[in-house]
């Protein structure tokens, strides 16, 4: 699926868990990221961000607002990816398949207490070192994720930082696959909790984080990202028009 030169692999969960198993027993090294409604906003104005999404290996669709995108664009969405949901599907395939992980993201405390929670619930992940995001310099943390001999990596920086920082450092990292997960070690450590079921059957997981956090979701759902659907209602008909 096409979305203003942003692509993104419309395909069901399963699917996508099975497309990152493949990725990862692969001869080569990968990148998986998501693409939400804000990202696509950013992308818009972020060239570079843009071209990195478009070059990765895999890029899966996340939330109700790229489902409303895609309809707008003409497409549907075949199912919501996010990298919250699919995220303990892969940490359940990585254990069992004796692939290790490395938690780089967050802050201070934030990825050592996510792995802490995961060994508790899985007790055969291997999870083989942990580091919080506020970095002065990438080479000792490279260094620390490749002596771990971690075959996985998630990246929890937020958009767009963590898609840059993988891509900036790529040639220099080891791990066959590399994730940028957003706010992932936060909900995994319980520092933010994750929406209750009735909110995410509903689709409505975004009013729960506006509810959580209201000084930043706020602004994001109803001002920029509902702006920027807006602007793409109008962009589409403006095209459509044209094109006829």
């Amino acid at each position: 699926m096409d979305i203003l030169k942003v692509n993104y692999n419309n395909i069901t969960l399963n699917k996508a868990v099975e497309r990152s198993m493949e990725l990862l027993k692969s001869n080569k090294k990968s990148n998986i990221f998501f693409l939400n409604i804000d990202c696509l906003r950013q992308s818009q104005k972020d060239k570079e961000y843009r071209d990195i999404m478009r070059w990765a290996e895999c890029v899966f669709p996340d939330g109700v607002g790229i489902k409303i995108a895609s309809r707008i664009c003409g497409g549907s969405m075949k199912d919501n990816c996010n990298g919250t949901d699919l995220s303990p599907l892969l940490f359940e395939k990585f254990a069992k398949g004796g692939f290790k992980m490395f938690l780089l993201g967050g802050a201070p405390g934030i990825a050592r207490q996510a792995a802490v929670n995961l060994r508790r619930r899985m007790p055969d992940v291997q999870i083989v070192g942990t580091h919080h995001g506020y970095m002065d310099e990438d080479e000792t943390v490279i260094d620390q994720i490749n002596k771990s001999g971690a075959d996985v990596l998630f990246v929890a920086m937020g958009v767009p930082i963590q898609e840059k920082w993988i891509h900036r450092n790529r040639g220099r990292l080891d791990p066959k696959l590399c994730l940028g997960v957003g706010a992932l070690l936060d909900y995994l450590s319980g520092s933010i909790p994750r929406a209750p079921k009735f909110f995410r059957f509903l689709s409505m997981e975004w009013l729960w984080r506006c509810f959580v956090n209201p000084k930043r979701m706020i602004r994001r759902y109803f001002v920029n990202d509902l702006g920027f659907l807006t602007w793409l209602i109008f962009h589409r008909i403006k095209t459509v028009v044209f094109e006829k």
